[in-house]
């Protein structure tokens, strides 16, 4: 995954590996995205899962969002093992396969959860009722589904043995670095430029209609919150990771003796997975600003108990406290609309 590799026949590597360094990097990052993701994503999936009525659109992106960064959080402590151990897995080839698969597994099913989130966003606001809650948990099912199958060659990448170690994510013969390359191609235009455009497209057009509703600046504020961070969890942590590994790749495989470059790209590989990985950090913001009950649960356990008394009221989120009544929720539009006025569908916004 992020390795040189030799020339076009399946010959080891023709340039040195000098890349020690990337082991305290990669196992000081791993550490705090484990802590933080299982943290904050493993209460998301509690308080989303303990949600009964008003379960929306958003809640379900959310939960299912939420559930592929634990899929990969799980496998995390084999990988900071690895690096702590400077690069020697001591779990089996088959351990190996699973922990490279749930790492792609995850990133990608991430990225269409928050392309689904922002077309069902758009929808609900500029087409309200046709989307429903049974029509995003089929989408929900059709991403796992499509992910899954797509990333499921990552499974013949198992363990590899250099310098008489026993490597994993680590290939060392040219065929598997063939595979990889061509399995990037696909990846970067159905895993991750499709679904950016459609990000972008949907919360463009969101941010056009919405500023010409009747609608307080308040409530325009928020809505622009969430549209930014979903940008900014593509833009931060997905575009600089597949610019680099299609970059690193190319070169890789059709310019192979070139080692001063190999060398640099090398160092850019760790700069941008570390990016990648922190997305699992960054979604629970998500899940502040959008999710039902996720603000209520972060209020209970960071603000004083004699706060907490005069704010928090009874509700039916079946155990969920709601401390805050002005906690932002995204369109949760899940029937079919009535004549309503504008003004009302923008006050359904936050119901």
């Amino acid at each position: 995954m992020n390795n040189s590799e030799g020339r076009l026949d399946d010959h080891n590597l023709s340039c040195p590996t000098e890349d020690d360094y990337k082991y305290l990097v990669y196992m000081s990052v791993y550490i705090i995205v484990f802590l933080n993701g299982l943290l904050f994503n493993g209460a998301a999936v509690y308080v989303f899962c303990r949600i009964r009525k008003k379960k929306g659109i958003s809640t379900i992106c959310l939960q299912n969002l939420a559930v592929a960064d634990l899929l990969f959080i799980f496998f995390l402590p084999l990988r900071i093992t690895y690096y702590q151990q400077a690069g020697t897995w001591i779990f089996g080839d088959i351990l190996c396969r699973i922990t490279t698969f749930s790492f792609f597994f995850s990133m990608y099913s991430s990225i269409f959860f928050l392309a689904l989130l922002s077309v069902f966003r758009y929808m609900s606001v500029v087409h309200p009722g046709k989307i429903n809650v049974q029509k995003v948990i089929i989408s929900c099912a059709c991403v796992w589904v499509f992910t899954g199958a797509s990333t499921s060659p990552f499974l013949l990448s198992g363990t590899s043995v250099r310098d008489g170690v026993v490597r994993c994510f680590e290939p060392t013969l040219m065929s598997a670095w063939k595979r990889i390359m061509y399995m990037n191609y696909y990846a970067l235009v159905v895993g991750f430029i499709l679904p950016l455009l459609v990000i972008v497209v949907c919360n463009g057009l969101l941010i056009k209609h919405i500023i010409y509703m009747p609608m307080e600046k308040k409530s325009i504020r928020k809505q622009v919150t969430m549209i930014v961070l979903v940008l900014l969890v593509c833009c931060v942590c997905f575009l600089p990771y597949h610019i680099q590994r299609t970059v690193h790749l190319h070169y890789l495989f059709h310019h192979p003796d070139i080692c001063s470059l190999h060398n640099i790209l090398q160092k850019t590989v760790v700069a941008t997975l570390c990016l990648a990985v922190l997305n699992t950090c960054l979604d629970p913001l998500l899940y502040a600003f959008i999710g039902h009950g996720y603000k209520s649960w972060l209020l209970l356990i960071c603000m004083p108990k004699k706060s907490l008394t005069a704010k928090t009221t009874s509700t039916d989120l079946s155990g969920v406290s709601q401390i805050m009544a002005e906690e932002v929720q995204m369109t949760e539009c899940t029937r079919e609309p009535s004549n309503e006025t504008n003004a009302s569908l923008i006050t359904s916004l936050h119901t």
